[in-house]
């Protein structure tokens, strides 16, 4: 069964134009007219200092002087926590460096300490530069505290200690920035539309498969296969295996032309591949269960396109997340392209640095999604093709 219906779509051309040629032409048009870095290139970041003391200043002192973040970072200072969480709410600032009070004296003694980090979806790039900032600052914090245990366990006296680490700056370490804070923050516009189109032929791929057992149903095809030593379920794998098959090369093709032709990059290849993955498994599911309440092909086109497209434009793949307004952004994550759209997103802006568990969440959800409609799918065929 899969053999015939992958001859059979490769014949008609179906496979090739809807799995190849659109996706990837309208995601070339899209990526040239509309591609370049993601905005906005400009940030604030909130910076709360109950501490105090010499190592928050010092982390000022280096934000405020790097070249990477001129123009493009502003600190902006906030007297407590609460305060930030509510700038960050209305938007006043993309996210907020809190370092707790203490924070200097317990580093010094080599207790080490937490700095907290709030960010918003709606300012990626102040995010990336907050947490860019506190994983120097941890790295500094890591360094100190071994320093301070090493010396303890030579068996130098507490007051020594002490000395010793006023000395050489313990309680106000050097801390320098990444050679670019930004770099991860920007993602290449070609990036969202190369993968939107991707999530969106994805189910008409798929769909067209299951499309056709409800066209062989009116035909009297598949009567004439059941009457053969066939099982009921044969049919219905035998095309979902190919709609699912000719999905996956359909995403990665868009994948591969937008590395190509924009030299950009999606992430690390195993996450995005991943996430690909994930993706058509959701968009078969869901096309099955259409397939599963229509009465007929023409109507299975018409519910396929109609959920194609509101996915698409609530998930992100027609339009970028962070355009949408807010109510919208929430709606994104009731479909399969919103869960997809921003692993994507994430992967891309984390660059070399991404990976599969970056992304555990949203697979998870995807399969999910998959689980529950192929499961509904499967329990409401009862149309004539499985009974």
């Amino acid at each position: 069964m899969s053999a015939l219906e992958l001859r059979t779509r490769l014949r008609d051309g179906t496979a090739i134009v809807i799995a190849v040629i659109v996706p990837v032409t309208l995601a070339t048009l899209f990526g040239l007219a509309l591609g370049g870095d993601d905005p906005p290139l400009r940030a604030t970041v909130g910076f709360v200092d109950l501490d105090h003391g010499e190592f928050p200043a010092s982390v000022r002192r280096e934000v405020l002087a790097s070249e990477e973040l001129k123009g493009a970072v502003t600190l902006r200072d906030l007297p407590g926590e609460e305060q930030a969480r509510r700038a960050l709410d209305a938007g006043e600032i993309g996210s907020a460096i809190v370092f707790p009070a203490g924070f200097s004296q317990s580093v010094g003694a080599g207790r080490g300490g937490d700095v907290a980090v709030l960010t918003s979806p709606e300012s990626p790039l102040a995010g990336v530069v907050a947490g860019a900032v506190v994983d120097r600052i941890s790295a500094v914090v890591d360094a100190r505290t071994l320093a301070v245990h090493a010396v303890l366990l030579a068996g130098v006296p507490g007051e020594r200690v002490k000395e010793l680490v006023e000395r050489n700056g313990a309680a106000g370490p050097a801390l320098t920035l990444a050679e670019d804070p930004l770099s991860g923050g920007k993602v290449d516009l070609s990036v969202y539309y190369g993968s939107g189109m991707a999530a969106l032929f994805a189910f008409f791929v798929v769909g067209a498969s299951f499309r056709g057992l409800l066209t062989e149903r009116k035909l009297g095809t598949l009567d004439r296969i059941r009457a053969g030593p066939v099982a009921a379920w044969v049919p219905v794998a035998g095309k979902g295996v190919v709609g699912f098959g000719l999905g996956v090369v359909s995403v990665c093709v868009c994948w591969a032309s937008s590395t190509l032709i924009f030299g950009t990059t999606w992430g690390d290849p195993v996450a995005v591949f991943a996430v690909l993955v994930a993706h058509v498994l959701a968009a078969a599911a869901i096309t099955m269960l259409v397939a599963s309440r229509v009465r007929t092909d023409a109507q299975a086109d018409g519910v396929i396109m109609v959920v194609s497209f509101v996915a698409a434009f609530f998930g992100g793949s027609l339009v970028p997340l962070y355009d949408l307004p807010e109510p919208l952004r929430a709606v994104a994550l009731l479909t399969p392209n919103g869960w997809t759209s921003t692993a994507l997103t994430e992967l891309a802006g984390a660059g070399a640095a991404g990976s599969v568990g970056a992304v555990a969440g949203p697979i998870g959800v995807l399969c999910a999604i998959a689980l529950a409609a192929g499961g509904t799918a499967v329990a409401g065929f009862r149309k004539g093709l499985l009974l």
